[in-house]
């Protein structure tokens, strides 16, 4: 009789553990699961940030700006055939 209330003692505990393991097991998917959904919306708005200032960087650098603030702001111009010396490089 003890050997069988042992047996089934061992059988329950082990079926226990089973159950523990198991709930464990999913809290922590779905522990991990809502950190990569944090993550994912993170990098979704790094992204956002990155190809605005990519937008700003191209705005900011088109020839046609450039040209406009050295003609307006330097009053810069380009230069005439007359102005413009050759070097000769040896």
């Amino acid at each position: 009789m003890n050997k069988v209330f042992f047996f089934i003692l061992l059988i329950f505990i082990g079926f226990v553990l089973l159950g523990v393991f198991y709930v464990w097991e999913r809290a922590t998917a779905v522990q991990l699961t809502l950190v990569l959904s944090k993550k994912e919306k993170k990098l979704d708005i790094l992204q956002n940030q990155v190809e605005h200032i990519r937008l700003e960087y191209l705005t900011l650098t088109s020839i046609i700006r450039i040209e406009k603030i050295a003609k307006e702001q330097l009053n810069m111009r380009y230069p005439s055939t007359k102005e413009i010396r050759y070097i000769r490089m040896e």
